[in-house]
């Protein structure tokens, strides 16, 4: 059994505490924000209580939130996609455990699903493996470097995607309809990227050059921001098949 301390508390750390918890290890809590009573005050965090300290902020705050920490034998993670290992150099022993998933507070993660990739320092490398594997049945090495590419492609195909879903949640709201009722398409759609790839499943009006159904499109669009999103997103299509 470990002691963990985890600080911040959004989606992130909230998952990862509970995760980390249901397998014996003990997990302490710190934020600047104080929202529940378990919770407490980041200088009350002494780093020798610990044997990982797990910082959860966002991913602007992470170095500085290290370089506040006093030194200790303790290891110092970032779970960050996007930042580099060298935020934690001031730690001897200092690593990341980036999990490849989209956390929500109010939907529940199953941790056996997925990949954590970890890079670790000379002296903690080892310690980040045996802790990351205590809780994930999927754990792999990835350079910064390399991390940070897959970040952005997480970032295409989890937030974007999903932004545009909220934009065809508008669209269908003018019709008094809810998402929901293209919940077919869009599961058949995940379906077929993930069976066939997404090269080799894309339909629409674009992949056809369909240029009156396009025209059309783009004459419903009042907006003028999403008739320039629409026309890139065409132009893409047509340009990478």
């Amino acid at each position: 059994m470990s002691k963990v301390a985890i600080i911040g508390y959004g989606n992130v750390g909230y998952h990862l505490a509970s995760r980390i918890s249901s397998k014996r290890h003990e997990v302490t809590i710190f934020s600047r924000s104080q929202s529940e009573d378990y919770i407490l005050s980041l200088d009350q965090l002494n780093p020798d209580s610990f044997d990982f300290i797990i910082l959860t902020v966002p991913d602007d705050k992470v170095k500085l939130v290290s370089d506040s920490l006093e030194t200790s034998d303790a290891v110092v993670l970032h779970t960050s996609g996007a930042n580099p290992i060298s935020d934690l150099s001031k730690h001897e022993k200092h690593g990341v455990m980036y999990p490849l998933q989209t956390f929500s507070r109010t939907k529940q993660i199953d941790f056996t699903s997925f990949p954590i990739f970890v890079e670790g320092s000379d002296e903690g490398e080892k310690d980040i493996f045996t802790f990351v594997r205590s809780f994930s049945n999927d754990v792999r090495l990835l350079t910064s470097t390399s991390r940070s590419k897959l970040h952005l492609a997480a970032v295409f195909a989890c937030n974007f995607s999903n932004h545009m879903f909220h934009l065809s949640e508008n669209l269908l709201a003018d019709l008094d309809m809810k998402f929901q009722d293209i919940q077919p398409l869009v599961e058949e759609t995940f379906r077929k990227a993930i069976e066939l790839s997404p090269s080799k499943s894309q339909t629409g009006p674009a992949v056809r050059e369909d240029d009156d159904t396009i025209n059309v499109h783009l004459n419903m669009l009042k907006d003028e921001q999403l008739r320039n999103m629409y026309r890139i997103i065409t132009e893409s299509i047509q340009n990478i098949k």
